[in-house]
This record gives C-alpha cells, structure tokens and sequence, in this order.
C-alpha cells in the first residue's frame, strides 16, 4: 500500500441546504475509488466531523439575523441562532477480489439546535439535543479498469432509512426534518471516478462524482436530490506525510413533501477547498485530518418570500484514523 497514495480520497463538504442549518463536515474513506488500497480484505475507518452553522445567507450574500421582536415573525420559529453538528462515523470496506468491494457507513449523530419563538415582548428560545444513529449507507464499488497508477470505476448503492424521524423540538412540536437523525427515504446512490498516479513524481490526481435520489419515501417527506463533485490532489512530504488538498463542489435540491416539518426554504449549492494532512503512525495505521473552508456559498431563497436567510456554516473539520486488517 502506498503512503503517499493513502489519504487522497477524503472529502469535507459543508452543506448549506437546510434553513436551520443541518451542516456537517462528511468524508469520504472508500480508498478504492482512489485505486489506493490494491490489497482484498477488511479496512475499517472511524471519523468525528464538526460543524457550526450560525451565519444566515440569502442566495450568495449573508443578510443579518432576525429579530424575535418583529412583529411579522409573532408566533413563528426565528432562526437566528445556530446548529451544531457532531458527527462520529464507522466505516466497514470489504474487498472481496481486486474488482469489487463493498462498504457500510454507521453516522452517530450529535446535533444542538437552538431558536427564538417570535413574540414583541418575550425571547423565548427553543433548543434540542440528541445523540443518535442517523440513516445506514451500504454502498458497492466496481472496478472497470485499474493498476498501480491508474484506475476508474462506478459505485452503486442505497441509504437505508434506519435514523428516528419523530424527535420533538417540544412536546407537540416535531423537530424540522432535515434536522431528525434520519430522513425516512429510501436512497439510490450511483457515483464514477478516475484517479492517476503522475509517472516518476510524487504527485497524484483524482476526480469523481456522485448522485443520491430518493427511491422511496416516507411520512410524506422527500429530501432533494444531491449531486458532488470532487476534484483533489496530493503530495508526499516524506514517506509517512502526505499533503492533501481538494475541491469539492456540491448541489443540494429543496426538500419536498406535504410533511409539516418539510421545509421549502431549503437546498443550494456550495465550492469548498479542503486541505488536509494524513500520517502514517505503523504500515496499517493512518491518522488524517482536514478542514475545510468554503470559497462560494448559495442558499436557496424562501419561496415564500422571506428575507431571512438559511444558516450556514464559515468552515468544518474532520478527524480520523484508518486501519487495514
């Protein structure tokens, strides 16, 4: 296995689709679509990510936090606060020969919420915490072509409807459903890649690209579809550290449904650079970390007209380590 090949496929990508700001720094350990693990067996990853979504944006431009005190907004949740995401994710990659291999993601998520209720002459804030297990992805990955310097292939797999969908803002009050530990739908995702290793240099490139689309929903709440596009690169500094960075685009659709928790003030889009250093502690053992830093932010405006925006989040980071068996 080469160290400098190792941790190039990780991927940061701070969301802004959600209008209370369900932002979370995501990465992506499936080595394979990297061609950088050319060896069958297991690999397990195991990651915490962290984000703070509290800066309200209004298309690209970042407008000012509503007041609690605005008449207009009596009785109505004001989003003017913020969301923490904290996310600790396992991930169990199986190769079962040099063409496929398969993956399961377990996402324990640890999300605070917290808003104003509208009121001229009280502030009454809202808040909710949880630590849960959110939606379980099971995805395969198949090689088409690849060798120690090149290599493409697809991926095909579902999210799994497993994360709770009835969490309580208040007793009565349902959680909005971007923020409940799991959407309810049952997802395709289909994704392709090509990577490359530079001959005679200590460069190498990657591209890739994935979708994920609702196949079957539930409680009459559909997510909007999203698409991401990564491009990255790395360096090896020395034979145990290697320099990464990457650019990673993403398109988050509104969120559908007659579900009153369904929010149309929803979706965007998002650049993102994201450098990131990996280390090699033992020929087996990777330490990683990245963050990530967005270059260009656009959430979608209220349909409805509103000026406030969706909150979002100045950057993330992720933290993780990687052991090969």
């Amino acid at each position: 296995m080469k160290t400098k090949l190792l941790f190039a496929s990780l991927l940061c990508t701070t969301n802004v689709y959600a209008s209370c700001g369900s932002s979370f720094c995501a990465v992506n350990t499936h080595w394979d679509t990297q061609g950088l693990v050319n060896d069958d067996g297991l690999r397990i990853d195991l990651r915490y990510s962290y984000a703070k979504a509290d800066i309200p944006r209004v298309g690209s431009a970042k407008v000012a936090k509503p007041l609690p005190t605005d008449p207009s907004l009596s009785g109505a949740e004001v989003e003017n606060m913020r969301t923490i995401n904290q996310t600790l994710t396992m991930d169990l990659d199986y190769a079962i020969n040099h063409q496929w291999n398969i993956a399961v993601g377990l996402p324990w998520l640890m999300r605070d919420h917290a808003h104003q209720i509208g009121d001229p002459s009280l502030t009454i804030v809202e808040q909710k915490s949880f630590s849960a297990l959110g939606d379980i992805r099971v995805v395969g990955n198949y090689k088409l072509d690849s060798d120690h310097h090149a290599g493409s292939g697809v991926r095909l797999g579902l999210k799994l409807p497993t994360g709770s969908t009835n969490l309580e803002m208040v007793p009565g009050t349902p959680l909005e459903s971007s923020l409940q530990p799991g959407s309810g739908s049952t997802d395709a995702i289909l994704g392709a890649y090509y990577h490359q290793d530079v001959a005679d240099s200590v460069w190498g490139w990657f591209v890739s690209g994935q979708m994920q689309t609702v196949l079957q929903t539930r409680n009459d709440y559909r997510p909007g579809n999203d698409v991401t596009l990564d491009a990255g690169a790395h360096y090896e500094l020395s034979p145990a550290l290697t320099g990464l960075l990457q650019l990673n685009a993403q398109f988050k659709g509104r969120d559908g449904g007659l579900n009153p928790g369904a929010n149309p003030h929803s979706g965007g889009r998002s650049l993102n650079l994201s450098p990131g250093l990996s280390f090699a502690v033992a020929p087996r053992t990777k330490l990683y970390g990245f963050v990530q830093l967005p270059l260009y932010q656009y959430a979608n405006p209220d349909p409805a007209g509103s000026p406030y925006g969706q909150l979002t989040a100045s950057w993330s980071a992720s933290v993780g380590v990687s052991q090969t068996f």
